[in-house]
C-alpha cells in the first residue's frame, strides 16, 4: 500500500494513506513495535547470501546450519556476539548476508565431488568421510559430515551416488558427480577429506543497496548497521536515505542505528561509545549499535530507554567527562555512562536530530515520542486503507468515530494526553471531494519525566 507524505497542491497518483507530522504541540503520531531486528553481516564467512535468515529470541539457533555457528559461539569475526547482544532485548533478529563467498569443495573416490553448501572460508572447515555401516551390510554407507571436531550431518544406508545427489540431502554439503561419474556408481569408503578454497565475499556496495530495496517488503522496527562510518561512509548515508524513503515515502515507520554517523535525522540514532561486558568482553561503539537497536526495536511507545541498564555490562569503554556528555547530547549522540549506583546505561534516549526546523521542534528528538508518532501513524494505515470508507457525510462520520477511538486508546495507554476528541480528529469537508479524503489531527504526546528540578527552602 502506497503511504508516506503529501502537500495538499500535489495530487497523489497511487492510491493510499497519505500522512503530514507538524510540530503544533498537536501533532500525528504511529505504531507499536514488536522488537524486530534488522542486522547485515557485512563479513560473514557461512550462509547464504541474498536472504533474510530469521533467529528468534525463543529459538536462536534454530537456523544453526545457515550461520555456521551458534549464536553461543565466539566467532573469529564477532558477528554472533552481535546477535546475541540485539538479542538481549529483541524479539527477533533478521540476519542478512548481502555478498556471497566461493565454496569450499572437494573430490572423494575419484568421482564423486563435495560442495560446501554456501560460499565463505568456513566450509574449509568442513570434512567429509564415507564409513561401511556394518549392521546394514555390504555395500551400504554413512556419508558423515564435520565441521572442526563436531559432526554436523549424516546420511545413513547410501549405496550409491545417486543417494546423495538429490536436493536437501544435506544442509551443509552439496554432491555431484564429476570425472565421468554416473548416479548409478557404487559408492566405496573414503577417510575424511577436508574441503578447500573457500573463501569470504568481498563486500559489494550494489549488493548493500540492493538489500536495503529488500528491506521494504520485510516487518521490522530497527535496521542495525554495527560497522565503522569511517569505512563505510557511502553505506551509511545510504542507510539514512533510505530509512528516510520509508519513513516520509512510503510510511513505513522504521529507525536505524548506527555509530559516529551524524545523520541530523530522526529516524536514525547515533551511537559514539561502548561498554565492557561482565566477562571482560570489550563492546565498541559499533558493537554496541546491535544493543541499541534491540532495545529500541523492543520499547513500547509509553516507555523511554533513558537510563535503561545494559544488561550484562560491568562498566562503560570512553566514558563522557560532564562537558563531553553536555557536548553529545547537544550534538544528537546517544551514549553510555553511569547512574548513582554505577550500573551502566543509557544517558539519554534520543536520535541524531540537531536541526530543528520544517515543523519540528526539539521533542522530534526524543525517541519515546517518536515512538508514539510512529505507532500512532501504523495505527491510521491499519484502520483507513484506500476503499474501506464512503467519501460523503455518512463515511465521514464512521472515519471520524473510528479516528476518536485511536485516540482514546492511546490516551488510556498513557501515550497521548489532553485529548479533545472533537477538534484532535475531524474531516476537512471542504476539501474532501472524489477519491480524497482530508483529516485534520492532534496529539500530544506524554514524554518521560527525565529532568528533574527540586527547590528546596531550609529552615
Amino acid at each position: 500500500m502506497a503511504g508516506g507524505t503529501f502537500t495538499k497542491s500535489q495530487k497523489k497518483v497511487r492510491p493510499g494513506t497519505y500522512i503530514n507530522f507538524k510540530s503544533t504541540k498537536q501533532t500525528l503520531a504511529s505504531g507499536g513495535t514488536t522488537g524486530v531486528v534488522i542486522l547485515p553481516l557485512v563479513a560473514h564467512n557461512w550462509g547464504p547470501a541474498g536472504e533474510f535468515i530469521e533467529i528468534s529470541n525463543s529459538a536462536p539457533d534454530a537456523n544453526y546450519e545457515k550461520l555456521g555457528y551458534s549464536v553461543y559461539d565466539d566467532d573469529a569475526l564477532g558477528n554472533m556476539l552481535l546477535i546475541r547482544e540485539a538479542l538481549k532485548n529483541a524479539a527477533k533478529v533478521i540476519v542478512f548476508i548481502p555478498t556471497a563467498g566461493t565454496k569450499a569443495t572437494a573430490t572423494l573416490i575419484t568421482k564423486l565431488k563435495v560442495d560446501a553448501a554456501y560460499g565463505g572460508a568456513l566450509g574449509n572447515d568442513l570434512k567429509v568421510a564415507i564409513v561401511a555401516n556394518a549392521d546394514l551390510g555390504v555395500g551400504y554407507f554413512n556419508v558423515v559430515v564435520t565441521l572442526g571436531t563436531s559432526t554436523v550431518d549424516t546420511i545413513i544406508g547410501a549405496q550409491k551416488i545417486g543417494d546423495l545427489t538429490a536436493d536437501g540431502t544435506s544442509k551443509w554439503v552439496k554432491f555431484s558427480t564429476t570425472g565421468g561419474g554416473t548416479a548409478a556408481d557404487v559408492l566405496t569408503a573414503a577417510a575424511a577429506t577436508a574441503l578447500t578454497t573457500g573463501a569470504n565475499g568481498a563486500m559489494v556496495n550494489a549488493d548493500f543497496t540492493g538489500m536495503l530495496d529488500l528491506c521494504e517488503s520485510i516487518a521490522f522496527n530497527t535496521f542495525a548497521f554495527p560497522y565503522s562510518a569511517t569505512t563505510y561512509a557511502a553505506l551509511c548515508a545510504g542507510i539514512k536515505s533510505k530509512i528516510k524513503h520509508f519513513r516520509e515515502g512510503t510510511g513505513k515507520r522504521v529507525n536505524a542505528v548506527m555509530a559516529k554517523f551524524v545523520a541530523d535525522y530522526e529516524g536514525c540514532i547515533n551511537v559514539t561509545n561502548g561498554v565492557i561486558l561482565t566477562d571482560g568482553t570489550e563492546i565498541t561503539a559499533e558493537q554496541a549499535v546491535a544493543y541499541v537497536a534491540g532495545i529500541t526495536a523492543a520499547a513500547s511507545y509509553t516507555q523511554s530507554n533513558t537510563y535503561r541498564q545494559y544488561t550484562g555490562a560491568q562498566s562503560v569503554k570512553d566514558p563522557k567527562t560532564h562537558d563531553q556528555a553536555v557536548a553529545a547530547i547537544n550534538a544528537g549522540e546517544l551514549f553510555f555512562s553511569y547512574d548513582d549506583g554505577y550500573n551502566v546505561v543509557i544517558e539519554y534516549d534520543i536520535n541524531s536530530l540537531t536541526t530543528f526546523a520544517d515543523g519540528k521542534d526539539e521533542s522530534y528528538r526524543k525517541n519515546r515520542v517518536m515512538r508514539v508518532f510512529d505507532a500512532f501513524s501504523n495505527s491510521l494505515m491499519s484502520n483507513f486503507p484506500p476503499n474501506k470508507y464512503s467519501n460523503d457525510r455518512t463515511g465521514w462520520d464512521v472515519m471520524e468515530g473510528i479516528g476518536r477511538s485511536i485516540l482514546d486508546a492511546f490516551a488510556d495507554d498513557g501515550a497521548i494526553t489532553d485529548v479533545d476528541p472533537e477538534n484532535d480528529f475531524f474531516v476537512d469537508v471542504e476539501l474532501s471531494t472524489g477519491d480524497q479524503t482530508y483529516f485534520n489531527c492532534g496529539l500530544k504526546a506524554v514524554d518521560s519525566a527525565e529532568k528533574l528540578f527540586f527547590t528546596v527552602s531550609t529552615r
